[in-house]
């Protein structure tokens, strides 16, 4: 009997090991790169879900969502997002004329005190020291100048979190974009973030929220020769019927309701379902692949 239980336990595993690198396989075979016809219905279809579900995105103050949409209105123009980011700018004033403004625009407040990022995320904390080019942030927290090196994110505590990394190279890309000049290794901290984010595209074969994140952060901050083309396929294919993306996947196929699936803590029960936070992510990425496309 233990014999038996020993050999079915071997087999169940190595039919999930055998699952999984076919997963690996499918997620970087070669394929051609998506039409620009396929990338513009996809991008119409995620502006029709962000119009269908202004009402729940104007309660999200996310500044960082709400950037998404800024930065791709900025290289796509679109008359109904750039009605929508006015209608953010007018409900969260205190968002835009606050730390958080050089977001959307607005003047870096470089003498930004410690106390006004106390209790935020850590990785949020990065961002306002970099957006506002704040060095005393960096100075006076320890957290805040630990994410300027490119292993932060291998650290013990962080290691188990699937964004760090995307996290981290968000905060060292608005260094770049800010021209802050704080951070002489920038290109290497940047370069070595880029390399572990493809390598975590390559075996991670989950396309969730975070998926859209590694995608973007790669596009965004000229890696683009190294996404391959099934990345951005994956991402088209796991657009939902409304035009948005969410960050659980079913592993029984679409509309079967709650079931097992992926999710950001690997394998749960749940069901498909848009997100704003995700589909953000999916508007910037089409809203720049559509951008560069025209211009060749």
């Amino acid at each position: 009997m233990f014999k038996k239980i020993i050999l079915a336990t071997s087999l169940f595993a190595f039919s999930l090991f055998a699952l999984y690198l076919f997963g690996v396989y499918q997620n970087n075979r070669d394929v051609a790169h998506p039409q620009s016809a396929q990338l513009e219905l996809q991008h119409e279809a995620s502006i029709k879900w962000l119009l269908a579900n202004e009402e729940e995105m104007f309660l999200q103050v996310n500044p960082m969502l709400w950037w998404m949409l800024y930065e791709s209105n900025k290289i796509l123009p679109d008359s109904r997002i750039s009605t929508m980011l006015e209608q953010y700018y007018s409900k969260y004033q205190q968002v835009v004329n606050g730390p958080w403004g050089p977001l959307f625009g607005a003047q870096k407040r470089s003498y930004l005190a410690a106390y006004a990022v106390e209790g935020l995320p850590y990785y949020n904390q990065h961002f306002l020291y970099s957006l506002n080019c704040a060095q005393g942030l960096a100075d006076d927290i320890d957290v805040v100048a630990q994410q300027n090196e490119a292993s932060f994110c291998h650290q013990m505590h962080y290691i188990y979190r699937p964004a760090c990394i995307t996290h981290q190279l968000m905060g060292i890309n608005f260094l770049h974009k800010k021209q802050c000049g704080t951070l002489s290794t920038i290109d290497e901290v940047t370069q070595s973030l880029q390399s572990d984010i493809e390598l975590q595209l390559t075996w991670d074969i989950r396309v969730v929220d975070v998926y859209l994140q590694r995608v973007m952060m790669l596009l965004i901050t000229g890696a683009e020769s190294h996404v391959k083309p099934v990345w951005i396929q994956q991402v088209l294919d796991h657009q939902l019927e409304d035009g948005g993306w969410g960050d659980f996947a079913s592993l029984s196929g679409r509309g079967s309701g709650r079931s097992i699936g992926f999710s950001s803590r690997i394998i749960s029960l749940g069901e498909e379902k848009s997100s704003f936070h995700a589909t953000a992510q999916g508007v910037y990425i089409l809203s720049y692949l559509l951008s560069e496309s025209s211009k060749s």
